[in-house]
Parts: C-alpha cells; structure tokens; sequence
C-alpha cells in the first residue's frame, strides 16, 4: 500500500484500509466504528451530494449538522461517480482503489448494476473483504423473491424481525427500540463481520462475501427469548419498563417523580434485596417471587416494593442499592452523563472540531478502550470531497492529468479541495 491519509498511527487496526460506499445509517456507522479503531476509512460520495446526513437540523451560526459531526468522524471524503454506465472511466478507478483496500463496506442497494460488481472487486483484490448491508440479505443466500433488494429502514427492520413486537406498554401502542437499534446493532455485526473475514483473509489469501441485513441483526439480539418462545415456552409479550422473567428488574418511578433502574436477579443478589426491604428468603422463595412463579408471592412482594419506591427519592434508591451492592442506576439523559463524573473520569467525551466552521462539537469518545493500541478520533467529519486529490494521487498514484482526464470524463467532482 501507499501512504495512508490518516498521518498518525494509533488503534489496534492501524493499517487496515476500508472503503465504504452507502449513506446512513448501518454501513457508515461500521465504517466509523473500524476507523474509530485506527482503520484508514475512505468513504466514496455521489459529485455534488454526498452522504444524507450532511443533511439536517443545524446549529451555530456556521448552520453546521450535530449528526454528520459524529458519524463522519475519522472519515476521508472521496467524490467518485459509482456509476460505470455514465462515467466507464471509473471502472479503472474502481479496480485501483479495490486494490489499495482491505474491506469494502457497502450499503447501496444493487450496487452491482451500474457496474461495481462482486466479480470486479476479487478480480482486482482477491484478498478483499466485501460486506454488504441490506435490509433483507442477499439473493445468494436465499431469501423470498418479493424481499431481497426492497429498501429497508430501522422502524420497518424492528417489524419485520419481531423486536417492536416487544416493546411499548401491554395496552398502548407498539414502540421503537431507540435510537434507531436496528441500524446500530447492524452497524456493530457487519463490523464484526468485516473484521473475522479480515482475519480469515491473511491466513487463507482468499476474501468472501459478508452479508449483513438488518432483520437478521436485530432478531440475533432476541434469540434466547426466541429459544424459549419456540420451544414451549409460550409468547413473550409487552411489559412496558419491567421484564417478564424477574422482578423487581426494570425501571421505577420513586417518590420525587424521578425514575431508577435496578435488576434483581440470581440467589445473592435476592437475599440483599429481602434484607432491604426486611423480609425474610423463607417467606419470599427465590422462583416463587423473583421468578414470578407464585402469583400471590410476586403481589405481596409488589406491594412492599412499592411502598419503598413511595416513600423513597430515586437518588436514595440509587444509594441504598449502591451501598448492598446490588444493581441500580437513575435514569440519566446525555446531559446527566455528561455532567456525571464517572464518564468524566473515564474520559467518555471528547470534543470534535468541525472543518467547517472551527467550532468543536462534544461526542462520545471512542469504545471498547484499548491499552495497548488506544483509539482516537483524529479528525472530524470532511467537506464534501475534502480528500478526492490525496486520495488519488497518494493512494492511486495519478499525476495531474489524469485526474484532469477523470474530471472531464465524470468520474470525479469537477471542482477538488486541495487544501
């Protein structure tokens, strides 16, 4: 390979190239999280459009989008028209940059009928990894005809794979799973994919084909509850803020209107909580109450339970159950977080400075922490086709007349930042 763009080495997956092609949500978060990790990310734009999340809600006097800020994070923006019909220059373009590149993360639909096929990218790089991200898999695989290449988005992913089937009050309305946990959940499994065919490439010299839908990714999150349902357990069904299996387990509303999560669960985790609410294990057995096997048990209990909850602040719940060592938190929201000095401490914020306007933008630092290979973030989410020239002339290797060449015949944005 060439240099690189990135200028520093840092993270454990320095030196791995990855080329992503697709806007939001899945694919770019992937791509990002790799490149959060020290991957060298090179995402490939439509001229004159780019990603959609360039598109938003703005703030500041530089109108500056809070959510391109952190998804394009530690990105370099390539404007390269995909599309062989219109541009048959960019077919070369393609099999170079493939070439320079260890994975190719990708989440446009039939990418492959204006030319950037499969075929093409192993003919260029037989050790390249291809992930693709659909809503409902690829043709390959098997699938139904009236699914496979139908558009798909998080709220439909949650519907059609049975996770909004879980989520909302018993008697109200069904739920998103939030913020978008489909997308995300896709994002973490076709990153995980990317990164174990990766592996099997350097010991095989052979790359494959990951394919990666968002039913799939979010029904894998269900699959014990799945096990239990289809194998005579019997249907689990909306609980609202509690879980079905344990109790207390969930989120509860304390005497100052402020909400606090606890999970009991396990044998000592129970008899702290009976020594809390002073009764006895002998008259509240583990399954009988916790595990909700006797109905008058789990009432009794709900009532004591409840009675503590009234008569307590979520801050001296959170307290209490600290102090016995059991499960809790309040409820925070992003600026409870923030404020909080355990994710102060461990250094779970940074600030991200924006090309455009200068400003720095707070976002959440990088995760999992590695100590021996630390991740960062080097630099915030590019202009519009802010690294097209590097990428050519540093990566590809092209003087300045064939990029002139490649401009006139489409291939690349007329117009290229060079600085």
């Amino acid at each position: 390979m060439k240099d690189n763009l990135i200028g520093q080495e840092y993270g454990p997956l320095q030196g791995v190239r990855v080329m992503l092609t697709g806007v939001a949500f899945a694919g770019p978060f992937a791509a990002r999280w790799l490149g959060d990790m020290g991957a060298e990310i090179i995402k490939i734009e439509i001229p004159g459009a780019g990603d959609t999340s360039r598109i938003g809600r703005r703030v500041g006097e530089a109108g500056v989008v809070p959510k391109w800020i952190s998804l394009g994070r530690n990105m370099n923006s390539f404007e390269f028209n995909m599309n062989f019909d219109k541009a048959p220059d960019s077919k070369q373009v393609f099999e170079d940059l493939v070439k320079q590149c260890d994975i190719w993360i990708n989440s446009v639909p039939n990418i492959g009928k204006h030319g950037a096929t499969d075929e093409l990218a192993f003919a260029a790089n037989p050790k390249l990894v291809i992930v693709h991200v659909t809503g409902y898999g690829l043709p390959e695989n098997g699938g139904d005809e009236r699914l496979l290449g139908r558009p798909s988005v998080d709220p439909v992913a949650q519907a059609f794979s049975g996770l909004a089937a879980m989520q909302g009050m018993p008697d109200g309305p069904f739920l998103t799973a939030n913020p978008i946990l489909a997308d995300i959940v896709t994002a973490h499994q076709a990153a995980c994919g990317a990164l174990a065919a990766y592996i099997s490439a350097q010991h095989t010299g052979k790359g494959q084909v990951v394919d990666s839908s968002l039913y799939e990714s979010a029904a894998y999150l269900m699959s014990y509850h799945w096990c239990s349902q289809l194998n005579g357990e019997g249907l689990y069904h909306r609980s609202g803020p509690l879980n079905q299996l344990w109790r207390p387990f969930g989120y509860y509303e304390c005497r100052d209107g402020e909400w606090v999560a606890v999970g009991v669960w396990g044998l000592g985790i129970w008899q702290k909580f009976c020594d809390l609410m002073g009764v006895s294990v002998e008259d509240f057995p583990y399954m009988a109450t916790c595990g909700q096997e006797d109905p008058d048990k789990v009432a009794q209990m709900d009532a004591i339970w409840q009675k503590y909850l009234d008569s307590h602040t979520a801050v001296e719940v959170e307290a209490a159950f600290m102090a016995a060592g059991m499960p809790t938190s309040k409820l925070n929201n992003a600026e409870d977080a923030y404020r909080h000095p355990h994710w102060q401490a461990r250094g779970d914020f940074i600030k991200i400075k924006d090309v455009t306007s200068g400003d720095e933008f707070v976002d959440i630092a990088t995760s999992p922490k590695f100590n021996g290979t630390p991740c960062t973030v080097y630099k915030g989410a590019p202009l519009l086709g802010q690294e097209s020239e590097r990428v050519m002339k540093d990566i590809l290797g092209y003087d300045d007349d064939r990029i002139e060449a490649l401009k006139e015949s489409g291939s690349v944005a007329a117009s290229l930042i060079t600085k």
